[in-house]
């Protein structure tokens, strides 16, 4: 094989690889999986349910956001977790602005006791103390990797994230120190927290991105008073399709190396 037509192949594999590297199904909400409730806590009312008996056998993936405020200084949320053995959610990223806080966590199904999840209630643990409240999102979701891409924190009402893989599935959460129902997710997000945290205002919202190395502010209306916004990527598992091409092309690249030698 002369120089030149090694070089061509050789480029044609690298397209193929990274054609098939960067296709992956979208990742879907589970029907019934997605929703939010304001003030879910109550002072001293630690563990606290937020979604009894759903049924997650389909989902590879649990996202919970938790928008609070501790004005008085009190430990608050410890943790959430699911189902009959309590399996704990991994913390993807918090942030904080004075007394406002938010939170996202996950739970993967391949984390879950015997690698998958099975009917059960999402439940936020805490300790004792005299809270001022929570406002929680959470999202059951099928398709997705293992734990996270990218996430970002910034103490305005936007915060900017980048990408790293195609049809990402970010999530984002906002909390600040206004009263009442008024952080509103902007697009690209759709709305799904918009509520009272105690004496302060909670959002969350969620976005399907298409390409890789996509920079996107995700904000929120709402008072300018002490505010918070998060945001997290959670990627796609590649297409079957994807591990065949790969595959193809290693067998290709072999064959050339043979007949070079």
């Amino acid at each position: 094989m002369n120089k030149y037509k090694s070089t061509l192949l050789t480029a044609s594999v690298a397209a193929l690889l990274m054609s098939a590297s960067a296709s992956s199904a979208a990742i879907t909400i589970l029907p019934g999986g997605s929703g939010s409730l304001n003030d879910a806590g109550t002072t001293d009312a630690y563990p606290s349910t937020i979604v009894s008996s759903f049924d997650a056998s389909s989902a590879s993936k649990i996202a919970v956001t938790i928008s609070t405020e501790t004005g008085f200084g009190d430990t608050l949320q410890t943790g959430v977790s699911f189902g009959a053995n309590s399996d704990a959610f991994t913390l993807a990223t918090s942030g904080f602005n004075g007394i406002q806080n938010a939170f996202i966590y996950y739970l993967d199904a391949s984390d879950a006791t015997g690698g998958s999840f099975g009917t059960g209630d999402i439940v936020i643990n805490g300790a004792s103390g005299t809270s001022n409240d929570f406002a929680v999102s959470w999202l059951f979701l099928s398709g997705t990797a293992n734990d996270f891409g990218a996430s970002n924190s910034d103490t305005s009402n936007a915060v900017s994230l980048t990408t790293t893989a195609d049809n990402s599935f970010v999530v984002a959460a906002h909390a600040n120190n206004g009263a009442g129902a008024q952080s509103t997710a902007q697009s690209p997000l759709t709305a799904l927290l918009n509520g009272e945290a105690g004496s302060a205002s909670g959002g969350s919202g969620y976005a399907t991105i298409a390409s890789s190395g996509t920079t996107q502010n995700y904000s929120f209306t709402g008072s300018t008073s002490r505010p918070v916004t998060l945001a997290v990527e959670f990627t796609a598992v590649p297409e079957p399709s994807s591990y065949a091409l790969i595959a193809g092309c290693f067998g290709l690249t072999w064959v050339m190396l043979r007949r070079r030698g």
